[in-house]
Order: structure tokens, then sequence, then C-alpha cells
């Protein structure tokens, strides 16, 4: 009887419950009655046009997969999954267990058909051959419910892992996970779904923020989800991540805003958010590549402490498995993004005039610690490594360096030179060296330099000789410069 007693009391409780709820909700003044609908068997609740998943079982409707293979590139194919391998359909579809397998997962308020996310689809299969599975949850994720929706990553991560499993049952493990903001966060609930299987790599582009800044590490994306986790952030603080998620993170233009995202009224964190799978997109064919160099925290990076420097490592689709650390990117204000390598001198950038315009050049937190520049290398006119006499010391054109841009005499490059301005070089030279030649720097810069020559007979200035000895001068000059740099302090990566 006290059972009975107990039961009747806690339905009688939650009847009450929701009669208390609908009648306030009714009285409100300044809003009308939100609807509010319980599924059969409480497995989900509306509220308004927000769905609550409670306890639904997988497979789900509102969760569907769709696969693209080379053999079928533009017409997806419908795949249900379900809680056995003869109940799914799988092995009637395109799919091939002998070719690697990449789960696309969107995030809120979109769907599988989300721009940078089709584009990758292109981007895979003019690489290779791939099982491309889209994943689109958009009626548990649909605006203006980003509550709801962040409640039912934990049921969509796990209806995924569904499909996770029956690819193992086809007998691969050759399984990548890429998801997009609030889908980044999804896959840790594959993950967990899935254990004790462990993924093989999990890339999260710019992971949701909001509501999973306390979240524990079994309710986000870390870097136990898989055995690589790489994460790319483009709009920390915002709607992505500030903090590091996975075994290597990238901030791309210092994680936060993005060049090229000021103009066309456009929404500039919008813009910086989705440029994360843009970026991604991107990397999966690019020959130029996202190179970024090592950095040790974030907060380094704010005081200016990450300078580029060797230690350098490509993101996005083929970034190098082990990867660790913290490593920062720039790019391009418009596609294509990728820049390349840094060569020991500063990467090449598109200028960004609207970004200029506005006076967002430099990433915002710097501004807001560092108005007047002092964190910046050109502060009071410090001039860039290596030196501040030449574009590129080693450089030697076809006409054996007759080529070169030397500037020197107030800004004037070599190729400018008129004898007028290498009369008043050589009375400097003589007055501050009483006619003496210049010292030699023993240097492994000097060795090569170019020799001696003797000076013309006659009186008149000879421009060829003149230009051939200021060269020789001015590589003497850049050896004693170069001499400088070789102290560990810089160095060091």
């Amino acid at each position: 009887m006290a059972g009975r007693g107990n039961f009747s009391c806690s339905k009688m409780s939650w009847n009450v419950l929701v009669a208390v709820v609908l009648t306030a909700l009714s009285f409100l003044p300044s809003c009308r009655p939100v609807p509010v609908s319980v599924k059969k068997g409480r497995s989900s609740f509306t509220i308004g046009n927000c769905v609550w998943v409670v306890d639904r079982p997988c497979p789900d409707s509102d969760i569907r997969f769709y696969l693209f293979t080379r053999s079928n590139p533009d017409d997806r194919q419908y795949i249900h999954i379900d809680e056995t391998w003869e109940q799914s359909n799988l092995s009637s579809s395109y799919f091939n267990p002998s070719h690697p397998v990449k789960v696309i997962i969107h995030g809120y308020n979109a769907d599988m058909f989300l721009t940078p996310l089709i584009n990758m689809k292109g981007e895979y299969l003019s690489r290779a051959n791939y099982n491309l599975f889209y994943v689109d949850w958009s009626d548990l994720a649909h605006g203006p419910c980003y509550p709801s929706a962040v409640h039912n990553t934990r049921h969509v991560g796990k209806c995924i892992g569904q499909l996770v499993q029956r690819i193992i049952d086809a007998g691969t493990d050759n399984i990548h996970l890429v998801g997009f903001s609030l889908g980044a966060q999804v896959t840790n609930y594959v993950s967990t779904t899935v254990r004790p299987f462990r993924l093989k790599r999990i890339t999260g582009l710019d992971p949701a923020m909001p509501l999973f800044i306390t979240a524990a590490p079994d309710d986000k994306l870390d870097p136990t989800d898989a055995e690589f986790v790489d994460v790319i952030h483009t709009n920390a603080l915002v709607q992505g991540k500030i903090e590091r998620c996975g075994h290597v993170d990238f901030y791309v233009n210092g994680g936060i805003l993005q060049p090229g995202c000021w103009g066309s009224g456009q929404n500039p964190m919008a813009c910086s958010h989705h440029r994360a799978p843009d970026y991604y997109a991107e990397s999966i064919r690019s020959l130029t590549g996202f190179w970024g160099w090592s950095c040790q925290s974030y907060v380094y990076y704010l005081l200016g402490f990450c300078p580029q420097n060797n230690a350098q490592v490509i993101a996005g689709e083929d970034c190098p498995t082990g990867t660790e650390g913290m490593f920062m990117i720039t790019t391009n204000p418009a596609s294509p993004f990728a820049i390349g390598r840094w060569a020991g001198f500063s990467i090449p950038q598109k200028k960004d005039a609207i970004l200029n315009k506005h006076g967002l050049n430099r990433d915002p937190f710097i501004s807001d610690i560092d108005q007047w520049g002092k964190l910046d290398s050109s502060f009071n006119n410090v001039d860039h490594f290596p030196t501040p006499y030449s574009q590129d010391p080693n450089h030697q054109g076809s006409q054996g360096g007759e080529d070169d841009e030397w500037p020197y005499f107030n800004h004037v490059g070599t190729s400018d030179l008129t004898k007028e301005h290498i009369r008043k070089i050589l009375e400097q030279d003589k007055s501050r060296y009483s006619g003496d030649a210049l010292p030699v720097v023993k240097s492994t810069l000097a060795t090569t330099i170019l020799p001696a020559v003797a000076p013309p007979s006659d009186n008149d200035i000879d421009d060829a000789f003149y230009l051939q000895d200021l060269r020789r001068r001015l590589q003497q000059k850049e050896a004693s410069v170069m001499q400088r740099y070789t102290m560990p302090m810089f160095n060091a990566h």
C-alpha cells in the first residue's frame, strides 16, 4: 500500500506541476500562452517550437544519415541504421568498407546543406575514394532553440554512435568524425557511446562555447574522445571556445575575428564562426596549406610572446596524427585563404581594406591591452628580422644578383641609384672610416660575399663598378647584422 501511495503521489505531483506551469504561462500579461506537448511515453516534449528529447530510442526519424561516394557524388543515398547489421541497409548501399569513412556533423540552426560542409564533399571526392556520411539532425537543432539543441546533443551522439557501430561491423575502423560548432560537441557523445572502441580521429571546427564552459570532460570535446583530436578555432569567446579542446589546437588569425568578415553588411561574428569549415574544406586539396607556428599558450600570444617560428605544423585534413600543442595560423582575407609556410620572413598577406578601415588590423584583445602598440615588433621603428638592409640577403637573380633590389640609401633601391647617390654614400663611408676599406665581418655569410675589385683607372665614376662594390659592402653589413641574430634567444622555437 505504501508503494502504491507513493506512486499515486508522484503521479499527482507531476500532473499538478504541469497544470501549474500551463496556468502560469496563460496568465503572463506580456506573452501569449506557449504550447507545451508531451509525447506518448514521455520520449520528448515540446515547448513552443523547441523539442526536448527525454528518452528516445535509436534509430530516430529526426536524425537522418546520407551517403555520398564517387558512385553517387550528387545524389545522396539515405542510409537506415538500426540495432543490427541485418536490420540496416549499409550492405545494399554504395558503402565500401575498403575506403576511409568521414562522418560530417552540422551545428545549431543549420543542416547538412550548409555551404562549406557541402564544399567538403566535392573536395574529398576529387581527392580520393571516400565514404562520406552526412548527419542531418536539423529538426532537433533549429533556432531559436539553442538550449534544447544543446540538451539534444547527447541523444544525437548516441544515434551517430549506432552508425559507427554498424560501420565497424562492416570490418573497418578507419573512421573520422568532422563536427562544426555544436556538431563538434556532438562528437564527444559519439565517442562515449562506442566505448571501449576508440575512434581514430575527431576534427572539431570551432566547437560551440555557450553552455559548455563548465561542462565535464564527458560532456564536451576533449583529447580523450579519439586517438587524435585536432581543433580549429575561429570565433573564440563568442560562438566558439577559447580553451584548448584537442591534442592540437589551431587558432586562426588570433582565433576570434577573421579578416575579410567586415564587408557587404554581413555579421562579422557569424562569418568568423563559419570560416572554420571554410578553411577546412580548402585544406582538403590545398597545395599551399594552412601552416601554423607553435605557441606555448593563448596568454603568451596575447602578451606578444609567440612570434612566427620554424616549429610549424599543417592544419586541416593533412594535419599529422600525433601532433600536440597550440599553433597560430595567418590567412588571407578571401579565398584562397591558405598562404603556406613561414620561411624566415613576414608572411605576405592580401590587405583587408575594410578591416583596416575600422582599425581592426590587430587582434581585438591585443588592441584592448596594448592600445599604443608596444607589443608590436615595429614599435619605435624596430625593423623586422632578419635585417634592415635587405629584403632577401641570399637572393641571387638570373644575372648573378644584378636584379636584386637592395633598399639602402634613404630607401632608394640599388637599381634606382644615381651617380649622385653613389658619391654621397662614398663620402659618408670615407669620413666614417678615414678612407679605409670597410672591415670584413667574420661569419659564414662574409665568406660568400663578392670579392673586392680594383677601381677604374679614370677619375669618373663607373656605374657598374661602384654598384658591384656597393653590393659587396652591403653584404658585409648584412653579415654583421645576421651575426647578431645567432644568439640562442633568436633561434628558440
